[in-house]
């Protein structure tokens, strides 16, 4: 068994023809025979309409023995443009074969027709048979080989033109990166600069009225008290944003009361609303829910989209905070009357160097970082987040987070 199987494949030679005994004689003059170490195996048609039917299908012919004259004078002739034309078998190669001559003169049809060699049976002797077999089994070999490299190199070439595309698109992706990040870089250096001038000359300025024994104008001490404010809440989206990837941010799920922890941003962030001339109105929920959640990552984007929320309403504006449960899911929404968040920036939430717009164009500070933060840290706890510009004016950012009662 195991030297049939070593054995190479033999080379399929298909005879057409209408003739039983042709079929015989032929096998019996090639049978024992073989070419290049391998065997030959016979398949047999008796028509030019089931040697087609065999042709359409896959198969392995090399070498096709075909009569002229079976179910018309040029049914053979008729044969060789179906199977290179209408098949587009290029490669197997074919013997013509006849009894009548004079049907198609070998001149025309040597000429006409895409075969390897055409022969009057009468003189198609054992030794003359397989010259001819042999001569069109090798072309069929070098035929296949060029035909299996001209394949490897169109797969090649396909290959080529996808890496080339892809460099392409690469390139172009790391350039506009590399422009983004250093735009990116120089928001933050104008962000930090800012609040840090702020604090530097305020205190300067207290500084010397200390030594001239003049009281501190109390709102040098409020700019200084806000610069650092600031200057704190940009190193905190600095430092959030470098540990989004979640294998350096590891949630901690707790039980948490989620009205209470409402009721503490609202503290938080009460003091601010105040100053900005604001109302910061949280609608209760349901004070008995504990939901599992991971209380510092879900206070951080509660925090960024309520501090947006004040900083972009206009005076006199309310900011609300409302959170429904139902169907194992949490629903948070904040609301504010600001201008709207820009298309530009909804549609980019991924891309935290692209949002972000230039430091001398826009209208209020920030690094464009939080809302990155906040769809991460959403995504980081199975959640997502809702971006809707309300009927009446601003914006409503609603927060899901699917999560079983405690």
């Amino acid at each position: 068994m195991g030297s049939d199987r070593s054995r190479p494949a033999p080379w399929h030679l298909l005879i057409v023809d209408d003739d039983p005994d042709v079929h015989l004689t032929t096998e019996f003059a090639l049978g024992n025979e073989s070419f290049m170490g391998r065997g030959l195996q016979f398949v047999h048609a008796y028509s030019a309409a089931e040697a087609q039917s065999i042709l359409a299908q896959p198969n392995d012919i090399a070498v096709i023995l075909l009569d002229v004259v079976m179910e018309s004078d040029d049914a053979g002739l008729r044969l060789v443009r179906i199977i290179r034309d209408t098949l587009g078998l290029s490669v197997p190669r074919i013997i013509l074969r006849t009894g009548h001559p004079g049907y198609a003169p070998e001149r025309d049809v040597i000429r006409d027709y895409d075969i390897d060699d055409y022969r009057t049976k009468s003189e198609l002797s054992r030794a003359r048979l397989y010259t001819s077999v042999a001569t069109a089994l090798r072309a069929f070999d070098r035929l296949r080989q060029l035909q299996e490299a001209n394949q490897r190199l169109e797969r090649l070439s396909r290959d080529l033109e996808v890496l080339n595309v892809d460099y392409l698109e690469q390139r172009e992706a790391a350039l506009g990166a590399a422009h983004a990040k250093s735009r990116f870089l120089n928001n933050v250096s104008h962000e930090l600069r800012t609040p840090l001038n702020a604090i530097v000359g305020f205190s300067e300025l207290s500084l010397r009225a200390v030594k001239e024994q003049r009281p501190i104008p109390p709102a040098y001490l409020e700019d200084i008290l806000e610069a650092g404010r600031r200057l704190s809440s940009l190193v905190d989206d600095i430092l959030d944003f470098s540990q989004l990837d979640a294998r350096k941010r590891q949630l901690i799920w707790e039980p948490v009361n989620v009205q209470e922890m409402i009721d503490y941003q609202q503290e938080l962030y009460l003091g601010e609303a105040n100053r900005l001339g604001l109302t910061l109105v949280v609608i209760a929920g349901n004070r008995d829910v504990i939901c599992n959640l991971d209380r510092s990552s879900l206070s951080k984007v509660l925090g960024h989209i309520i501090s947006n929320g004040l900083r972009y309403s206009p005076r006199g504006a309310a900011v609300e905070v409302g959170w429904e449960f139902g169907n194992n899911t949490l629903s948070v929404s904040i609301s504010d009357r600001g201008p709207g968040i820009p298309k530009s920036i909804k549609d980019n939430l991924d891309e935290p160097f692209s949002i972000g717009q230039e430091v001398l164009t826009k209208d209020a500070s920030g690094l464009g970082l939080g809302l990155t933060i906040c769809r991460h840290l959403m995504t980081m706890m199975g959640g997502r987040i809702m971006i809707q510009d309300r009927d009446n004016g601003g914006t409503r950012v609603t927060l899901l987070i699917p999560n079983p009662l405690t």
